[in-house]
């Protein structure tokens, strides 16, 4: 073969290497068992929410199918998040992790101005004319944010760590102040996590933990304070503070091991409040009895072993803790779902992931999917023994 042939054989073996990926890269297609447990926790909730929803919307808006039909809007919303991250390379999260942390906490601030910010149910969590839930936004946040410090602040003296531990820390306050206590566990415990298994020091962890605890106990509202009385004896207030607590264990008791079957629940005909949200566990309970629950307790037990599974196979340790971080933030927010419908923890308002119904809280995380999606895509560089020859 002449030296004119072989360049252009070799000009044409780069440019089909190139198509693989850049520098050569073939990137795999996402992993497909969490592909598959997310089809069926979004189609289990999307039928979840058209029952609990029926009778409020029916009542509200002459439309049974109306939260049903808001439910799959956001869902198709949130998948195109999720699509559109999942081919998103991770490692630029790094580069846009500090931005979007400092414009979360600028949404935050808005909800405390008057006139921007939206009261429901004595707290502030939403913007006026915007359907955006700024606290949601923070759990994305943090779990970008965080594994930079850990991957890239090798040190407490390091500038990004001075940089970014006092805006978590902002972004805490300005949650828990809102008030928003739920999220602001949620998001403490993800930047524990994330540090610990970034292998920060406990014992140096330990101090702004206190310091954040000693913070919050003092300034819990009254109503917070009736919600750990009523969930430690809800029959001595069984109309107010115990309240919800025993209108959810009557939905549980009634499903038995089989339930009273889809859509015949007695329970969410106005007896127990936010029952297409933050009890929609008990509607399931109440429905599709113990056998529903632990398929559904199941499918989020197969997420996490499948979440941390990918986040030990990634071979960055941004993407490690990233993986991780999304992994505990889903989890661990579904554990305080349930164990607020069981009684396990006091009353409080947490939706249940991919199952409830929601806005802002479920396009979020969707896009958290996606990120994890991306994470769990193989990236291996391609060798060929013609390319070994030519170099």
């Amino acid at each position: 073969m002449s030296l004119r042939k072989k360049r252009i054989e070799k000009i044409r073996y780069k440019n089909r290497l190139n198509k693989t990926g850049r520098h050569g890269v073939i990137i795999s297609s996402p992993d497909n068992v969490l592909l598959i447990i997310i089809g069926i926790l979004t189609a289990f909730g999307s039928m979840a929410v058209f029952s609990a929803g029926a009778p409020e919307g029916s009542y509200a808006y002459n439309n049974p199918a109306y939260y049903f039909i808001r439910h799959v809007f956001f869902v198709a919303l949130g998948m195109g998040a999720m699509i559109y991250l999942s081919k998103f390379d991770y490692k630029r999260l790094k580069y846009i992790a500090l931005p979007f942390a400092i414009v979360t906490i600028a949404l935050i601030c808005a909800t405390y101005i008057p006139g921007l910010g939206k009261e429901n149910y004595g707290s502030k969590r939403w913007l006026v004319g915007l359907p955006i839930q700024p606290s949601e936004l923070a759990k994305l946040a943090v779990v970008m944010l965080i594994p930079l410090v850990v991957s890239e602040a090798k040190n407490i003296f390091n500038k990004k760590f001075w940089i970014c531990i006092p805006l978590l820390l902002l972004m805490l306050i300005l949650i828990f102040k809102q008030p928003n206590l739920s999220i602001t566990i949620i998001i403490g415990m993800i930047s524990l996590v994330i540090l610990l298994a970034g292998g920060m020091s406990s014992t140096l962890l330990s101090i702004p933990a206190a310091g954040v605890l000693f913070f919050i106990l003092p300034h819990l509202h009254g109503y917070q304070a009736k919600r750990i009385t009523g969930w430690l004896n809800p029959w001595a207030d069984p109309q107010g503070a115990g309240y919800n607590l025993i209108q959810s264990w009557y939905a549980i008791g009634s499903g038995g091991i089989f339930g009273v079957g889809f859509g015949n629940s007695k329970q969410k005909l106005f007896w127990l409040p936010f029952r297409h949200t933050d009890f929609i566990f008990s509607i399931i309970a109440e429905e599709l009895g113990l056998i529903g629950c632990l398929i559904l307790i199941g499918l989020f037990i197969a997420f996490i072993h499948r979440g941390f599974l990918i986040s030990t196979r990634c071979s960055d340790q941004y993407g490690k803790l990233v993986a991780l971080g999304i992994t505990f933030a889903i989890g661990f927010q579904a554990f305080i779902n349930i164990g607020v419908a069981t009684g396990v923890l006091p009353v409080t308002g947490v939706t249940l992931p991919l199952i409830s119904y929601g806005g802002t809280s479920l396009i979020i995380t969707y896009a958290m999917l996606g990120v994890l999606l991306n994470i769990s895509r193989k990236r291996i560089k391609k060798i060929e023994p013609q390319q070994e020859a030519d170099e």
